[in-house]
């Protein structure tokens, strides 16, 4: 009975906090994207958009056409083949001809600057890059018009150094948004407001799709050379770097910006996901015995519907810790729907709470015992 009240306090105390912090979030989402034109879009500061494309035959076109068609012209695209088997060249050579703002390069393959093959590229062709500002975005992205000159007029309204955001996630397979949605954490249980005025490197999150960086910023910090040889999820360290060195983020709504179609089937976006839930914390001891807490909490936020429904047999509604754990799961799945909502989510995938959350939680111990069994992760074929 006294487990039973914990479970009930607790999850009233998690309904009430996450209801509050995603409405939270909405109201700091809009209030950073609500911003005046302050640069130019001929005369602005010049933009240089990286685009590191692995076998990218598919979606390359649809992202430089997407990008052909910004509203901010002070711009140059760099795109790099990262040793691509497949039409990526071609595509490349083919946009270079019909646009003089798209340089295309290939990465050596006997060139080794870091073990990360995607770093590798990003690292022999940021050198080329002439722009004041950086934008990474992935191959399989597409940008809407306003893109690059909503965002670059952010980062100078609100003086930033480094920006990422939720991008719109568009995933086929129902247990590839499933495994995708995981990243919602970040609006309905992280208080991205709080982190904006404090900047803890520890809590900082990113979304490779759309890192927005200022060059001297960039420079400053050491770069993705700065990071190591062991670094499995690039978008969070680069991130993580920036704080630790003093820079400001902020991590931003951008579902109106961006939309991006990285993963096609379920293994493909659990694989994805995984490294980059790994990648928000070190694989230390003292780490994980500190996260063990938060998974089981995470496990009983996803089962608290169904223990609910079970202590109806034991327990009368009139209970006010009933009522009290009922209140609470309603509130957390509440705040779940308005957070996925709120950055472009499908229904489907809103109400699909519990299985995220478990999902989740598999993701974290799954890509733990890889780390420390010594496995690494392989993406497009290739170790990381």
């Amino acid at each position: 009975m006294i487990f039973y009240r914990i479970i009930a306090v607790g999850m009233g105390l998690i309904g009430i906090y996450a209801i509050l912090n995603t409405l939270t979030n909405i109201i700091y989402f809009a209030v950073m994207n609500r911003t005046k034109r302050l640069a130019d879009p001929v005369e602005g500061p010049k933009v240089s958009v990286i685009i590191p494309a692995r076998n990218e035959e598919n979606s390359l076109g649809r992202l430089l056409e997407s990008l052909c068609r910004q509203t901010y012209e002070n711009l140059e695209i760099l795109v790099i083949n990262d040793q691509s088997t497949d039409r990526t060249q071609e595509i490349i050579d083919s946009y270079c001809a019909k646009n003089s703002r798209i340089k295309g390069y290939r990465s050596d393959p006997d060139v080794h600057l870091t073990k990360n093959g995607k770093i590798n590229a990003l690292l022999q062709v940021i050198p080329h890059a002439t722009g004041e500002y950086l934008l990474m975005t992935d191959a399989d992205c597409a940008h809407a018009t306003h893109s690059v000159e909503h965002t670059v007029n952010m980062m100078l309204m609100h003086r930033l150094d480094i920006m990422s955001g939720f991008p719109t996630e568009l995933c086929e397979s129902y247990w590839g948004s499933v495994s995708m949605a995981s990243m919602l954490f970040a609006n309905v249980l992280v208080p991205q407001a709080i982190l904006h005025k404090l900047q803890i490197p520890g809590l900082t999150f990113a979304i490779g799709q759309f890192i927005l960086m200022r060059r001297d910023a960039y420079e400053d910090v050491g770069g993705y050379g700065a990071l190591g040889s062991s670094v499995v999820c690039d978008d969070m360290s680069i991130v993580k770097q920036f704080v630790k060195n003093r820079k400001k983020h902020a991590f931003v709504n951008l579902s109106q910006d961006v939309a991006c179609y990285m993963y096609h089937e379920r293994n493909e976006a659990f694989r994805g996901i995984e490294r980059s839930v790994v990648g928000l914390f070190p694989v230390k001891f003292r780490v994980i015995l500190m996260l063990i807490p938060l998974v089981i909490l995470l496990v009983g936020m996803a089962l608290a519907p169904f223990v609910s429904v079970i202590g109806l047999f034991f327990i009368p509604l009139s209970d006010p810790y009933a009522t009290l754990l009922f209140a609470g799961w309603i509130s957390l799945y509440i705040a779940w729907y308005l957070g996925s909502r709120n950055i472009n989510y499908r229904k489907l995938i809103s109400v699909s709470c519990p299985l995220t959350l478990l999902v989740l939680c598999w993701l974290y111990i799954h890509g733990t015992y890889r780390r420390l069994s010594g496995k690494n992760f392989v993406w497009k074929g290739r170790e990381i």
